[in-house]
Protein backbone atom coordinates (compact mmCIF):
# COMPACT_ATOMS: atom_id res chain seq x y z
CA UNK A 1 0.00 0.00 0.00
CA UNK A 2 2.91 2.08 0.91
CA UNK A 3 4.78 1.50 -2.48
CA UNK A 4 1.15 2.09 -4.35
CA UNK A 5 0.62 5.51 -2.52
CA UNK A 6 4.21 7.28 -3.74
CA UNK A 7 3.68 5.43 -7.36
CA UNK A 8 0.63 7.77 -7.22
CA UNK A 9 2.47 10.63 -5.65
CA UNK A 10 4.87 10.57 -8.59
CA UNK A 11 2.95 10.21 -11.10
CA UNK A 12 0.79 13.14 -9.63
CA UNK A 13 3.96 15.69 -8.84
CA UNK A 14 4.54 14.45 -12.93
CA UNK A 15 1.73 15.16 -14.17
CA UNK A 16 1.99 18.72 -12.83
CA UNK A 17 5.08 19.17 -13.77
CA UNK A 18 3.43 18.89 -17.50
CA UNK A 19 0.93 21.53 -16.77
CA UNK A 20 0.69 23.85 -20.19
CA UNK A 21 0.11 27.59 -20.30
CA UNK A 22 -3.46 26.04 -21.93
CA UNK A 23 -4.00 24.57 -18.88
CA UNK A 24 -7.27 25.99 -16.89
CA UNK A 25 -4.85 26.62 -14.12
CA UNK A 26 -3.54 29.43 -15.83
CA UNK A 27 -6.51 30.83 -16.13
CA UNK A 28 -7.16 31.93 -13.02
CA UNK A 29 -7.59 35.87 -12.01
CA UNK A 30 -5.57 37.78 -9.90
CA UNK A 31 -8.31 38.57 -7.57
CA UNK A 32 -9.50 35.37 -6.96
CA UNK A 33 -5.47 34.22 -6.55
CA UNK A 34 -4.74 37.27 -3.66
CA UNK A 35 -8.44 36.42 -2.00
CA UNK A 36 -7.31 32.12 -1.88
CA UNK A 37 -3.93 33.06 -0.17
CA UNK A 38 -5.07 35.33 2.12
CA UNK A 39 -8.17 33.31 3.45
CA UNK A 40 -6.33 30.11 3.27
CA UNK A 41 -2.87 31.32 4.86
CA UNK A 42 -3.96 33.48 6.87
CA UNK A 43 -1.95 36.70 4.76
CA UNK A 44 -2.50 40.08 3.56
CA UNK A 45 -1.33 40.00 0.26
CA UNK A 46 -2.45 42.83 -1.89
CA UNK A 47 -0.22 42.29 -4.99
CA UNK A 48 1.75 39.58 -7.08
CA UNK A 49 4.33 41.04 -6.78
CA UNK A 50 4.83 40.74 -3.38
CA UNK A 51 5.27 36.80 -3.81
CA UNK A 52 8.71 37.59 -5.42
CA UNK A 53 10.71 36.85 -2.40
CA UNK A 54 9.77 32.88 -2.44
CA UNK A 55 8.83 32.61 1.31
CA UNK A 56 4.94 32.54 0.06
CA UNK A 57 5.77 29.34 -2.21
CA UNK A 58 7.46 28.16 0.61
CA UNK A 59 4.81 28.22 2.95
CA UNK A 60 1.90 26.26 0.07
CA UNK A 61 4.49 23.78 -0.67
CA UNK A 62 4.77 23.12 3.56
CA UNK A 63 1.28 22.95 3.86
CA UNK A 64 0.74 20.17 0.74
CA UNK A 65 4.08 18.51 2.65
CA UNK A 66 4.85 18.77 6.38
CA UNK A 67 8.20 18.20 6.77
CA UNK A 68 9.67 19.20 3.70
CA UNK A 69 10.43 22.79 3.72
CA UNK A 70 12.73 24.48 5.76
CA UNK A 71 10.63 26.53 7.01
CA UNK A 72 12.76 28.17 9.78
CA UNK A 73 15.27 28.89 6.73
CA UNK A 74 12.69 31.54 5.20
CA UNK A 75 13.28 34.84 5.42
CA UNK A 76 9.51 36.49 5.11
CA UNK A 77 11.38 39.92 5.49
CA UNK A 78 13.45 39.48 2.22
CA UNK A 79 13.49 42.35 -0.40
CA UNK A 80 16.45 42.59 -2.41
CA UNK A 81 17.65 39.56 -5.38
CA UNK A 82 20.11 38.37 -3.14
CA UNK A 83 17.76 38.07 0.30
CA UNK A 84 15.34 36.81 -2.00
CA UNK A 85 17.67 33.95 -3.69
CA UNK A 86 18.34 31.66 -0.52
CA UNK A 87 14.23 31.48 0.10
CA UNK A 88 14.25 29.41 -3.39
CA UNK A 89 16.96 27.36 -2.23
CA UNK A 90 14.57 26.06 0.50
CA UNK A 91 11.97 25.85 -2.40
CA UNK A 92 14.13 23.89 -4.32
CA UNK A 93 15.33 21.63 -1.89
CA UNK A 94 11.84 20.88 -1.47
CA UNK A 95 11.07 20.20 -4.87
CA UNK A 96 14.04 18.11 -4.77
CA UNK A 97 12.25 15.91 -1.75
CA UNK A 98 9.55 15.71 -2.50
CA UNK A 99 9.68 14.57 -6.51
CA UNK A 100 8.41 17.86 -7.68
CA UNK A 101 9.79 18.03 -11.23
CA UNK A 102 8.97 21.56 -11.62
CA UNK A 103 12.19 23.97 -12.96
CA UNK A 104 12.28 27.62 -10.68
CA UNK A 105 13.18 30.56 -12.69
CA UNK A 106 14.67 32.51 -9.79
CA UNK A 107 16.50 35.06 -11.95
CA UNK A 108 12.50 35.84 -13.37
CA UNK A 109 10.57 35.93 -10.28
CA UNK A 110 13.28 37.31 -7.78
CA UNK A 111 12.73 40.69 -9.88
CA UNK A 112 9.48 41.17 -9.12
CA UNK A 113 8.18 41.00 -12.04
CA UNK A 114 3.67 40.28 -12.17
CA UNK A 115 3.93 38.20 -14.98
CA UNK A 116 6.36 36.19 -13.88
CA UNK A 117 5.33 34.99 -10.33
CA UNK A 118 1.20 35.30 -11.94
CA UNK A 119 2.13 32.28 -13.36
CA UNK A 120 4.27 30.82 -10.49
CA UNK A 121 1.39 31.46 -8.69
CA UNK A 122 -1.20 30.18 -10.68
CA UNK A 123 0.96 26.66 -11.08
CA UNK A 124 1.36 26.24 -7.40
CA UNK A 125 -2.60 26.79 -6.55
CA UNK A 126 -3.69 24.45 -8.46
CA UNK A 127 -0.66 22.31 -7.28
CA UNK A 128 -2.40 23.06 -3.72
CA UNK A 129 -5.47 21.75 -4.64
CA UNK A 130 -4.26 18.96 -6.00
CA UNK A 131 -2.41 17.63 -3.37
CA UNK A 132 -3.09 19.14 -0.18
CA UNK A 133 -4.40 16.61 2.35
CA UNK A 134 -6.91 18.70 4.23
CA UNK A 135 -5.35 17.96 7.52
CA UNK A 136 -5.12 21.20 10.33
CA UNK A 137 -2.68 23.74 9.26
CA UNK A 138 -1.69 26.89 10.84
CA UNK A 139 0.08 28.89 8.52
CA UNK A 140 0.81 31.70 11.15
CA UNK A 141 2.66 29.19 13.55
CA UNK A 142 5.00 28.32 10.61
CA UNK A 143 6.40 31.68 10.09
CA UNK A 144 9.56 31.75 12.03
CA UNK A 145 10.21 35.44 12.28
CA UNK A 146 9.80 38.59 14.80
CA UNK A 147 9.80 40.80 12.00
CA UNK A 148 7.08 40.05 9.34
CA UNK A 149 6.24 42.66 6.74
CA UNK A 150 3.00 43.65 6.85
CA UNK A 151 1.42 41.40 3.76
CA UNK A 152 2.54 38.44 5.73
CA UNK A 153 0.54 39.13 8.50
CA UNK A 154 -3.40 38.42 9.18
CA UNK A 155 -5.51 41.43 8.16
CA UNK A 156 -6.23 41.74 12.10
CA UNK A 157 -2.25 42.60 12.25
CA UNK A 158 -1.77 39.92 14.53
CA UNK A 159 1.80 37.99 14.71
CA UNK A 160 2.57 34.41 14.99
CA UNK A 161 3.42 33.30 18.79
CA UNK A 162 6.62 31.59 19.47
CA UNK A 163 6.51 28.20 19.83
CA UNK A 164 6.02 25.78 22.77
CA UNK A 165 8.41 23.90 24.14
CA UNK A 166 5.96 20.89 23.59
CA UNK A 167 5.08 22.48 20.02
CA UNK A 168 8.85 22.72 19.40
CA UNK A 169 10.05 19.25 19.42
CA UNK A 170 9.52 16.55 16.52
CA UNK A 171 6.15 14.90 18.97
CA UNK A 172 4.59 18.31 19.53
CA UNK A 173 2.22 20.38 16.59
CA UNK A 174 4.64 21.97 15.02
CA UNK A 175 1.86 23.94 13.12
CA UNK A 176 0.46 20.70 11.55
CA UNK A 177 -2.82 19.06 13.31
CA UNK A 178 -2.09 15.39 12.75
CA UNK A 179 0.71 14.96 15.43
CA UNK A 180 0.45 12.37 18.74
CA UNK A 181 1.57 13.78 22.19
CA UNK A 182 4.62 12.13 23.30
CA UNK A 183 2.84 11.01 26.60
CA UNK A 184 0.41 9.01 24.16
CA UNK A 185 3.11 7.37 22.93
CA UNK A 186 4.91 6.49 26.07
CA UNK A 187 1.66 5.01 27.02
CA UNK A 188 1.36 2.98 24.29
CA UNK A 189 5.28 1.44 24.58
CA UNK A 190 4.43 0.71 28.46
CA UNK A 191 1.48 -1.57 27.35
CA UNK A 192 3.78 -3.22 24.75
CA UNK A 193 6.09 -3.95 27.68
CA UNK A 194 8.68 -2.08 29.31
CA UNK A 195 9.45 1.58 29.59
CA UNK A 196 9.79 3.32 26.26
CA UNK A 197 13.00 3.23 24.73
CA UNK A 198 14.92 6.28 23.87
CA UNK A 199 16.02 7.15 20.08
CA UNK A 200 19.33 6.76 19.35
CA UNK A 201 21.29 9.40 18.65
CA UNK A 202 23.22 7.52 15.71
CA UNK A 203 26.44 6.78 15.30
CA UNK A 204 29.15 9.70 14.80
CA UNK A 205 29.76 8.00 11.13
CA UNK A 206 25.94 8.44 10.18
CA UNK A 207 25.59 12.34 11.47
CA UNK A 208 28.84 12.92 9.56
CA UNK A 209 27.31 10.94 6.56
CA UNK A 210 23.68 13.13 7.32
CA UNK A 211 25.63 15.81 7.09
CA UNK A 212 27.59 16.20 4.32
CA UNK A 213 24.69 14.73 2.23
CA UNK A 214 22.53 17.89 3.18
CA UNK A 215 25.78 19.71 2.29
CA UNK A 216 26.15 18.30 -1.02
CA UNK A 217 22.29 18.91 -1.61
CA UNK A 218 22.29 22.63 -1.05
CA UNK A 219 25.73 22.72 -3.25
CA UNK A 220 23.58 20.97 -5.93
CA UNK A 221 20.70 23.62 -5.25
CA UNK A 222 23.18 26.38 -5.70
CA UNK A 223 24.96 25.10 -8.59
CA UNK A 224 20.96 24.60 -10.38
CA UNK A 225 20.85 28.63 -9.81
CA UNK A 226 23.62 29.26 -10.61
CA UNK A 227 22.91 27.69 -13.93
CA UNK A 228 19.77 29.11 -14.32
CA UNK A 229 21.10 32.40 -13.98
CA UNK A 230 23.41 31.74 -16.96
CA UNK A 231 21.30 29.92 -19.21
CA UNK A 232 18.80 33.56 -19.09
CA UNK A 233 22.26 35.70 -18.90
CA UNK A 234 23.36 34.06 -22.45
CA UNK A 235 19.34 33.75 -23.66
CA UNK A 236 19.75 37.40 -23.22
CA UNK A 237 22.94 38.37 -25.05
CA UNK A 238 22.14 35.99 -27.79
CA UNK A 239 19.15 37.77 -28.70
CA UNK A 240 20.92 41.25 -28.80
CA UNK A 241 23.13 39.42 -31.45
CA UNK A 242 20.39 38.21 -33.26
CA UNK A 243 18.58 41.90 -33.28
CA UNK A 244 21.62 43.37 -34.51
CA UNK A 245 22.04 40.79 -37.24
CA UNK A 246 18.28 41.19 -38.20
CA UNK A 247 18.80 44.83 -38.28
CA UNK A 248 22.34 44.48 -40.49
CA UNK A 249 20.47 41.91 -42.95
CA UNK A 250 16.84 44.70 -43.24
CA UNK A 251 19.71 47.38 -44.04
CA UNK A 252 21.23 45.41 -46.95
CA UNK A 253 17.91 44.28 -48.52
CA UNK A 254 16.64 48.15 -48.27
CA UNK A 255 20.14 50.30 -48.52
CA UNK A 256 19.29 53.89 -46.48
CA UNK A 257 21.14 56.79 -48.86
CA UNK A 258 20.36 58.52 -45.69
CA UNK A 259 22.56 56.32 -43.54
CA UNK A 260 25.65 58.09 -41.59
CA UNK A 261 28.30 56.03 -39.47
CA UNK A 262 27.29 58.04 -36.48
CA UNK A 263 23.75 57.17 -37.51
CA UNK A 264 24.51 54.02 -37.56
CA UNK A 265 26.20 53.74 -34.35
CA UNK A 266 23.25 55.20 -32.49
CA UNK A 267 20.99 52.62 -33.59
CA UNK A 268 23.48 49.81 -32.61
CA UNK A 269 24.35 51.29 -29.54
CA UNK A 270 19.96 51.41 -29.16
CA UNK A 271 19.84 47.54 -29.27
CA UNK A 272 23.18 46.93 -26.99
CA UNK A 273 22.19 49.16 -23.91
CA UNK A 274 18.14 47.89 -24.24
CA UNK A 275 17.15 46.50 -21.13
CA UNK A 276 15.37 43.00 -21.42
CA UNK A 277 11.97 44.37 -20.20
CA UNK A 278 12.78 47.71 -22.35
CA UNK A 279 9.30 47.14 -25.70
CA UNK A 280 9.50 48.71 -28.53
CA UNK A 281 13.06 47.76 -29.66
CA UNK A 282 12.70 44.98 -31.01
CA UNK A 283 9.47 45.51 -32.68
CA UNK A 284 11.20 48.79 -34.07
CA UNK A 285 14.16 46.62 -35.01
CA UNK A 286 11.87 44.45 -37.36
Amino acid sequence: NCVCAQCAHRNLTGAMSSVGRMDGAFFVSRTELLAWLNSTFQLNVAKVEQCANGAVYCQIIDACHPGAVTMKKVNWAARDEHQCVPNFKVLQMAFDKTGIQRHIEVDKLVRGKYQDNLEMLQWIKTYYDRNFQGSDYDALSRRYSDALPDWARPADGSCPRPPSRSSASPGGSSGYGNAQPRQALASRSRLLGGEPRRASQGSPDTTAFQAEHERLREEVVDLKITVDGLETERDFYFQKLRDVEILCQAWEERPDPNMTVSKYVEEIQKILYAKDDDAGVNGAVR
